[in-house]
């Protein structure tokens, strides 16, 4: 199989968010054959601009406006486009079929800003998202998302999507850690994470400071953070090593749509995680064995209690860790399936079984 993967971004730099994924997709793919990456450049000239906008009719894929120079001519056995806004680069691309991986759906993340936060800018950028996420999805052999709340949004839509998870980019199971010590790994840059964090240290961690945990913040932005009990590191190298000290990962965030991968990335170090109803409502059932969930500060308190018994722990820490794939694994199932669908034989055909006369 001949694979051209179309990305924007690369693998290059912190192995997190969209660069887990990416990674996934390379890994799966490499699986099933030979793999080729386009990565377009980002378009600077002005009338190129307009032309984008109005072709598109959208502030985001303004925003992702890329250059045609370099596109490979030769026929692939399959184009996949990386996130929505390479879709239209992907398919200019000759394939016997295209795959846009969309990972989590534009259109279901700006209903929930919406709902949950009024920040004009964002929703500026992502006005009419939707109808251009439907437009390219359409024009697709399929289309893959991370999470089944994606899913059922987009076949809501008439949409036929197919759930491909994310995973890990590596396994490893560690010792029990300190269950007095809890880590949050997230980039506050990304507006779920930050208002997850500013909800949780305002309501949620007055009560835990004081019953004496001790709260690690880790992740670009997280070293503005201060306060009691808390420990910000900002970003690091070695995270394995944090992992191997503290017993506890959290995550506080409600807003994103998709499986949250600091989730998995825990439970892939053998690290029990409490989280939010809604956050913990987007994990696949098998997951959920290995997280446990809290909305108010009593609860949260309850939750982390429970986890210093130790067979609860070990417990909750082994079915999570079972529960998690590597990186590669999703995409291999997938394209697997796609390649028996394709070579599966016919059925035969049966004689007609009617009598000799018979003129139907």
């Amino acid at each position: 199989m001949k694979i051209l993967l179309v990305s924007a971004l690369t693998t290059s730099g912190p192995m997190q968010g969209e660069r887990l994924r990416l990674e996934n997709l390379l890994r799966g793919c490499q699986s099933q054959g030979t793999v080729e990456v386009w990565n377009p450049l980002k378009k600077m000239n002005p009338r190129a601009l307009v032309k984008s906008l109005i072709r598109f009719r959208s502030p985001y894929m303004l925003r992702h406006s890329y250059s045609h120079l370099g596109r490979p001519s030769e026929l692939y056995d399959i184009v996949m486009a990386f996130q929505l806004r390479m879709a239209p680069y992907a398919i200019m691309c000759p394939g016997s079929k295209h795959i846009l991986d969309l990972t989590d759906s534009l259109g279901l993340f700006r209903y929930r800003l919406k709902t949950f936060h009024k920040g004009l800018s964002r929703r500026i950028v992502l006005w009419n998202i939707e109808e251009t996420e439907l437009y390219w999805a359409r024009r697709f052999t399929e289309t893959w998302v991370s999470a089944w709340q994606d899913q059922k949004w987009l076949a809501e839509r008439k949409i036929e999507v197919k759930l491909v998870e994310n995973a890990v980019h590596k396994k490893f199971f560690l010792p029990p850690g300190n269950p007095r010590e809890l880590l949050f790994v997230s980039n506050l840059a990304y507006l779920p994470n930050w208002m997850g964090l500013k909800w949780f240290l305002r309501t949620v961690w007055p009560l835990l400071c004081d019953d004496g945990y001790k709260l690690h913040l880790v992740g670009a932005g997280t070293q503005s953070v201060h306060g009691t009990g808390i420990i910000a590191h900002g970003f690091v190298e070695d995270l394995p090593a944090l992992y191997f000290r503290i017993g506890i990962s959290i995550s506080p965030v409600e807003l994103g749509s998709g499986t949250q991968n600091k989730i998995l990335e825990a439970l892939g170090y053998g690290r029990p995680v409490v989280t939010g109803p809604m956050a913990y409502g987007t994990l696949p059932e098998r997951v959920q064995a290995g997280v446990g969930y809290a909305a108010t500060p009593k609860e949260w308190l309850s939750e982390l209690k429970a986890l210093q018994n130790s067979d609860l722990y070990e417990k909750r820490a082994r079915a999570g860790y079972e529960a998690v794939d590597e990186n590669g694994g999703p995409v291999n199932h997938r394209l697997r399936q796609l390649y028996d669908e394709e070579h599966r034989p016919l059925s035969p055909r049966l004689p007609w079984s009617g009598g000799e006369h018979d003129e139907r």
